[in-house]
């Protein structure tokens, strides 16, 4: 979509002081769900995953087994211009469904896991185990890809003090719904679809297990550094709420999933720290 039509948008929806915001882009790879009931694509969302033979199934820190998300073969085409990706093998996300955590607090870590497969020969359907929860089994759905541009998000931080107040984000809502053509946006690398701020700097506080007090002013020195440090962090992956593969992160919520630059080029994947936004 051209930038043009874009301002087009904005000023249709009276969001014409947010126009800087989308002068700048990221390359991203967007990710649709299809229905796949016989679980037979490799990149999919819910379902059965595959996992190696005698594969510890992840749990939480009160030991209920993590809800299976979705796997991500980074064999396909569309992965060759992201260097920083391996080339090859299987990336599978989980996380606690059963007690969602936000990631705002740094024990919160034991709520999700991201698992690197090099080898996917080595890999089958696993069954769930007997105890996992009913409401952490998704709907199996096929992943297909396509490049996309992204762009930063209006969030509700933004919209509460702009000229229009928290209407201008449900306009910004309806904006998105016709910058990217669907109201749920799943995606890799790139700009998150923030909603409530961002995410990045909620990973570099949470992780660091930093307690700012409620008045800490981020307009500080120590306040910039923080912000500085937090651009460190890339989106992964921005899993939606989505009624297809029956997954909803409390009320029409985003899961984001974040990563510093070198912990993925050294695919230290246990590293990843997710966010929970929703309105």
């Amino acid at each position: 979509m051209t930038s043009t039509k874009i301002e087009e948008i904005l000023e249709s929806h009276d969001l014409a002081e947010f126009k800087g915001l989308f002068e700048e882009s990221k390359p991203s790879l967007r990710l649709t769900f299809s229905e796949d009931k016989a679980e037979e694509s490799v990149s999919r969302a819910g379902g059965r995953p595959l996992l190696p033979f005698g594969y510890e199934w992840p749990r939480s820190r009160s030991k209920i087994p993590l809800a299976f998300l979705c796997q991500i073969d980074l064999s396909d085409s569309n992965f060759k211009p992201y260097e920083q990706l391996p080339k090859r093998g299987l990336l599978s996300f989980f996380y606690d469904a059963f007690d969602g955590p936000w990631g705002n607090q740094s024990d919160d870590h034991f709520g999700w896991r991201v698992q690197y497969f090099e080898d996917l020969a080595v890999l089958k359907h696993t069954d769930f185990p007997a105890d996992l929860p009913t409401s952490s089994v998704f709907a199996p759905c096929a992943v297909s890809f396509k490049d996309e541009l992204s762009y930063n998000a209006i969030t509700v931080e933004m919209a509460a003090v702009s000229d229009g107040g928290y209407s201008s984000y449900e306009a910004y809502l309806d904006a998105a719904e016709e910058i990217y053509g669907s109201p749920v946006v799943h995606r890799m690398l790139g700009y998150a679809q923030d909603i409530a701020g961002d995410f990045r700097l909620d990973c570099e506080i949470a992780s660091r297990d930093l307690n700012l007090d409620d008045d800490f002013d981020f307009c500080s020195t120590e306040g910039e550094k923080l912000a500085l440090q937090s651009e460190k962090w890339l989106l992964l992956l921005q899993l939606d709420s989505d009624p297809l593969a029956q997954m909803m992160w409390v009320d029409n919520g985003r899961l984001y999933f974040a990563i510093r630059e070198e912990d993925l080029i050294a695919r230290r994947f246990e590293k990843v720290w997710l966010i929970c936004e929703t309105q």
